[in-house]
């Protein structure tokens, strides 16, 4: 099943039931009925009750920007503290990833978890002049 569901997966001008949006987004009918105990709108007129395509879309938009955490030029995200930190010394390593992007990775100055940033290639430049970076060889694609 995939991580996070897709919101272009669903047409908006569509109604669905709850088997069918979970099928469309490729997830359980468990997570489905979660999202309604969570806030997602249903058409309960008669069963079986639907969701409306367009709300479900802005309910999957909205969890997905709200779990977006803003960092300043000299954090990053640490998977442990599920915060923006401060990497230890400002010692980040730099790993390609992609012809265009790198990932930035150091260690949390709070609990010495790791931390996460990806990056344009073209910004590591900038970066470089917030943290001490150590180029190292990635598997790009």
């Amino acid at each position: 099943m995939a991580k996070r569901p897709n919101p272009r997966a669903i047409r908006a001008a569509r109604t669905y039931t709850i088997e069918e949006a979970a099928l469309a987004l490729n997830v359980s009918t468990g997570t489905v009925r979660s999202w309604v105990k969570a806030g997602l709108p249903l058409m309960q007129a008669r069963r079986p009750y639907l969701i409306l395509g367009d709300s479900l879309r802005a309910f999957l938009n909205s969890r997905a920007s709200n779990a977006k955490v803003p960092l300043e030029q000299d954090q990053l995200y640490c998977f442990t503290c599920k915060a923006a930190r401060v990497p230890m010394g400002l010692l980040v390593d730099c790993i390609p990833q992609t012809p265009k992007t790198a990932r930035l990775l150091g260690l949390c100055e709070v609990c010495g978890g790791t931390c996460n940033r990806m990056v344009s290639r073209s910004q590591i430049s900038l970066h470089s002049q917030t943290f001490h970076l150590a180029m190292k060889d990635g598997a790009t694609a």
